[in-house]
C-alpha cells in the first residue's frame, strides 16, 4: 500500500514535517512553514482595513473573506502543529493494519488499491480547485489595475489581500515589497488546508475500505464446525471493532477542525455570495465564483467523506443478515451464543459511525443546509449595500 498518503506526505513536507518519519525527524525543517509566520504576520494589516472600512458594505465584505481565510488558514496549521504526533501514531495504525490485511488475499489488497485510487482522485479535484483560486488571488491584482488603467488612464495599487499598510504602496518599492509578501503569505493558507483537508479524505477513504473488507469476510464466511466458525467471526468482529477504534481516534482530532471548518465556510460564503450577486458580469466574479467553488469543495469533502463513512460502517448489519451463519451452525447452547454475538453486532452496526464537528454531524444533509442558509444570507446583506 506505497500510495496511502503519499501526496499527502509531499503536502506536508512544504510545511516542514514529514510524518512518516520518526518523531525527533518530524519537525526537521520548520524554516519551510515561513509562509505560515508571513500570514500571521500580515493579519494585524487585514483587521486594519476591516476596521477602516467599516461603513463601506463591499469592501468591508472583501476584507472579511480575507480575515477569515487567514484565521483559517492559522487555526488549521496550529493544530497540525498539536496533532502531528496523533498523526504520526494514526498514519502508523492505518498502514500495519492495512498490510495485514492485503496480505490475507488479493481481493482485500483490490478493495483498499480501489479506495486509494478514488481518494487520490478527489485530492487531486480539491488541490486543482484550491490552487486555481490562490492563482487567481495572485493574478487579479494586475488584471484589476490593466482594466483601470485602460479605461481611466490611471490605476491605483491593488494587492492579493485586502490590507492598510502604515506606508505608501503608491511608491513603487512599497508595493513591490507588499504584493511579494501578499502573495506569499496567501500559501500559507493553502498549504494547510489542503494537507489536513486531503489527509481526512484519504483516512476517511481507507475506513471504509476497511468496513467493506469487514463486509466482504462476514458475507462469505464458511466454518467446517461450530469452532470454526466462531473462530472466523472473531476475526471479522475485531477487524470491525479495529476499525471504530480508528474512526474514533480521527473523529477527536478533527472535530475541532470540521467545526470550525463548518462555522467559517458558512461566513465566507455569505461574503463571497453578496460579492459574487455584485460583480457578476465584472472581471472579479470570474474570481468570486471559483472561491465560491473551492470553498463548497472545501464543506462538501467533509460531508462527503462523513457520509460515506457512516454508510460504510452501517453496512455491516445487512452483511450479517446477508451472510451464510446458519449453514455453519449447529444445535446446542454454542450455537446460541453464536446467535447472539450476531444479533449484537447487528445492533452495533445499525448506528454506524458518525463524523461530528461537536454539535453537528458531518454528512450531506450538513452539506445541504450550509449552503441553503448561506444563500439566504445574500439577500440580508444586499440590503445594507
Amino acid at each position: 500500500m506505497d500510495s496511502f498518503l503519499q501526496v499527502q506526505k509531499s503536502t506536508i513536507a512544504l510545511l516542514g514535517f514529514d510524518l512518516f518519519s520518526e518523531d525527533r525527524e518530524m519537525w526537521k525543517r520548520p524554516y519551510r512553514a515561513i509562509n505560515v509566520f508571513g500570514i500571521a504576520a500580515i493579519f494585524p494589516f487585514i483587521l486594519a482595513f476591516v476596521i477602516h472600512n467599516f461603513k463601506h458594505v463591499l469592501l468591508l465584505a472583501d476584507a472579511m473573506v480575507a480575515l477569515l481565510i487567514t484565521i483559517l488558514g492559522l487555526f488549521k496549521f496550529s493544530m497540525i502543529l498539536y496533532l502531528r504526533r496523533d498523526f504520526k501514531r494514526l498514519i502508523d495504525k492505518f498502514r500495519l493494519l492495512m498490510a495485514d490485511e492485503a496480505g490475507q488475499g488479493e481481493e482485500y489488497a483490490e478493495i483498499l488499491n480501489a479506495a486509494n485510487k478514488q481518494d487520490q482522485r478527489m485530492c487531486t479535484l480539491f488541490r486543482t480547485c484550491f490552487f486555481l483560486a490562490w492563482l487567481l488571488n495572485s493574478v487579479l491584482p494586475f488584471v484589476r489595475m490593466g482594466l483601470t488603467y485602460w479605461l481611466a488612464g490611471h490605476a491605483e495599487p491593488e494587492l492579493p489581500f485586502p490590507c492598510l499598510f502604515p506606508w505608501d504602496i503608491h511608491i513603487i518599492r512599497n508595493y513591490a515589497l507588499s504584493f511579494t509578501w501578499s502573495a506569499f503569505a496567501s500559501t500559507g493558507v493553502v498549504l494547510p488546508a489542503v494537507s489536513l483537508d486531503t489527509i481526512f479524505c484519504s483516512f476517511t477513504s481507507n475506513l471504509c475500505a476497511f468496513f467493506k473488507i469487514a463486509q466482504y469476510k462476514v458475507v462469505r464466511f464458511k466454518g467446517g464446525n461450530l469452532k470454526e466458525s466462531q473462530a472466523t467471526l472473531n476475526k471479522v468482529f475485531a477487524l470491525y471493532q479495529t476499525s471504530l477504534d480508528m474512526c474514533n481516534d480521527l473523529n477527536l482530532c478533527y472535530q475541532p477542525i470540521i467545526c470550525a471548518q463548518f462555522f467559517i465556510s458558512s461566513l465566507q460564503l455569505c461574503m463571497l455570495g453578496y460579492l459574487f450577486s455584485i460583480t457578476f458580469a465584472q472581471t472579479e466574479g470570474v474570481y468570486y465564483a471559483s472561491f465560491i467553488a473551492t470553498i463548497i469543495i472545501q464543506a462538501y469533502i467533509y460531508c462527503y467523506c462523513g457520509e460515506n463513512l457512516k454508510t460504510d460502517s452501517a453496512g455491516f448489519e445487512w452483511a450479517i443478515y446477508d451472510s451464510p451463519w446458519h449453514e455453519s451452525l449447529g444445535a446446542g447452547g454454542a450455537s446460541t451464543s453464536i446467535c447472539r454475538s450476531l444479533l449484537i453486532s447487528m445492533m452495533r452496526a445499525h448506528r454506524g459511525f458518525r463524523i461530528t464537528g461537536y454539535f453537528f454531524e458531518a454528512n450531506m444533509e450538513a452539506f445541504s443546509s450550509i449552503v441553503r442558509t448561506a444563500m439566504s444570507y445574500i439577500t440580508m446583506l444586499r440590503s445594507f449595500s
